[in-house]
């Protein structure tokens, strides 16, 4: 299992030179790899691989200084991005449910390069790769090995975990961040003793089988006055001058805020399932966000809320932790009687926010009901287990027993 440390990193000016320049020039070599790509194609109808195009890199570090006075490492990297831009496009060309393909395009900007670390041979035999940061003994100031550029200081506020394979040095728009990818041991899977089913939504982030919500933070809502007035005030401003250029970093710089705070909100209420509550299994409902952020309605709180980011880390916190996470189709969920799962024919308007059953009077949050149809679901799909058939066993809703047990 791969996992990526996320550290702060601080180039001094020189440093940052060298690294602006790099982007430039990773970005020329992605755009001429590219053009060679589509030319000896659509000329030749000969496709060009990553193995023909590493070769051809290296007959241009022998001959051309532009190219040798850069690390192989990062060129070699920007190739097998390239290279998998192009599987990705295969793959959406294959599937018929994909509108848009998505052919690679020419870069007008870079803003990370990244780079592999090789594996060099231990007395002992033992081959192992090198280890990317040297330790200083002042956690503040650990500093990052950069090929040609030497070493960059960082913050490593925690130590690597697993085996270090990749690097990538990338430039946001509130500053440096190295991020580390780390093979570790695939954990195994625990025996689910407890499950809950969570509902998720706009007024609340989501709510739980148990009955417990986690309110919405909306931090886009309570920036969108300040986003505003930075938006009018890069309007205002000539295009290209060095006044736009303030305003425009300015306006970045508060976006990447909100999104910061969105995932750290999103990481912390996905762990706190898995940890503090104690869950061993979540179930949530397999939504369909691209389709639904289309709504004119809603598509600003949907994408606030970033449904698909925290069904991500709910999926990923299960697969670190030996945790269990499962999805269920999602039809009907909020329009069933958890109580006698008996179906209403009334619309659920999203106003609604108390589900009265009109079979047997049963009254209940909506979000509470839905929580609870979601993990009766789960429990119908994957029955043979002792928390699942202790679901079952326990549901107030005796038409799901008898379905479930004939």
């Amino acid at each position: 299992m791969k996992y990526t440390e996320k550290y702060r990193a601080y180039p001094d000016r020189e440093q940052e030179r060298w690294v602006y320049a790099e982007f430039k020039h990773q970005k020329r070599l992605f755009n001429y790899m590219l053009q060679m790509r589509s030319q000896m194609y659509h000329y030749g109808g000969i496709s060009v691989s990553k193995i023909d195009q590493i070769n051809h890199l290296k007959k241009l570090r022998e001959g051309n200084t532009y190219y040798s006075d850069h690390p192989q490492d990062m060129q070699v990297s920007t190739i097998k991005r390239l290279d998998q831009a192009y599987d990705h496009f295969f793959r959406r060309c294959k599937d018929p449910k994909e509108k848009k393909k998505g052919c690679p395009k020419f870069k007008g900007f870079v803003h990370s390069v990244t780079w592999e670390l090789r594996k060099y041979t231990l007395k002992s035999g033992e081959r192992v790769r090198q280890n990317p940061i040297r330790e200083t003994g002042n956690q503040r100031h650990n500093l990052l090995k950069v090929p040609k550029l030497g070493e960059v200081k960082i913050r490593q506020h925690r130590p690597l975990r697993g085996d270090p394979k990749e690097v990538t040095l990338k430039k946001t728009a509130r500053g440096w961040y190295c991020f580390i990818v780390c093979e570790v041991p695939d954990t195994l899977k625990c025996v689910p003793k407890s499950a809950c089913g969570v509902d998720v939504g706009t007024k609340d982030f989501l709510t739980d089988s148990t009955g417990a919500p986690v309110p919405n933070p909306r931090f886009r809502q309570r920036e969108e006055k300040k986003l505003a007035e930075l938006q009018r005030q890069l309007a205002r401003k000539e295009k290209g001058s060095k006044r736009y250029w303030k305003a425009r970093n300015a306006l970045a710089k508060q976006h990447d805020k909100i999104a910061c705070q969105r995932l750290d909100s999103i990481a912390k209420t996905a762990y706190k399932l898995f940890h503090h509550k104690g869950f061993d299994a979540v179930v949530a409902e397999n939504l369909d966000v691209k389709r639904m952020v289309k709504h004119k309605g809603f598509a600003k709180s949907i994408s606030d809320v970033a449904w698909g980011e925290f069904f991500h880390w709910c999926q990923w916190i299960a697969k670190r932790d030996g945790k269990h996470f499962h999805t269920v189709p999602p039809e009907h969920t909020s329009k069933t009687c958890s109580n006698c799962c008996q179906r209403v024919k009334k619309k659920m308007r999203v106003h609604i926010r108390t589900f009265k059953c009109e079979h047997c009077g049963f009254e209940i949050d909506r979000d509470h009901n839905a929580a609870i149809n979601i993990l009766n679901r789960a429990a119908c799909a994957l029955r043979g287990s002792e928390v699942w058939d202790t679901i079952l066993a326990e549901t107030r809703n005796p038409l799901l027993q008898q379905a479930c047990w004939g």
